[in-house]
């Protein structure tokens, strides 16, 4: 996890543009502030498909590789991320995100079923 320190001023605290931007938070958007007993935590306050298929490519690049490619839906107030190996037509499976773009993984398809998926595929005559 990257940590960077700030100083609150009078006005608050003030992020980095480019550290916003790296989120998917672009000026003159909407964020929305979680209070947690963890911590504060910044969201956009309602990503839309690319943001949520940006934010699923990124996941898994880091943790699938970057042989795949998705596709957002709207599922009731859920975001359904159909995930796909390159060259392959049936779902490897699927990652959920709430409204606010968090990932739900305890809905989602766990990264062994996907990786043994694709390398069924791939070994397939």
């Amino acid at each position: 996890m990257e940590r960077i320190r700030q100083m609150v001023g009078a006005d608050g605290l003030q992020i980095p543009l480019v550290i916003m931007r790296r989120y998917g938070i672009e000026p003159q958007s909407g964020v929305l502030l979680e209070l947690r007993p963890d911590g504060i935590h910044i969201l956009p306050a309602a990503p839309g498909r690319e943001d949520i298929e940006n934010r699923a490519l990124r996941y898994l690049l880091m943790h699938l590789g970057d042989a795949v490619t998705v596709e957002a839906q709207r599922d009731n107030s859920n975001w359904l991320v159909s995930v796909y190996g390159s060259g392959i037509v049936e779902p490897l499976g699927k990652l959920v995100y709430s409204p606010a773009g968090e990932l739900l993984l305890d809905r989602s398809t766990p990264l062994e079923e996907m990786h043994r998926r694709s390398a069924e595929v791939v070994t397939r005559p």
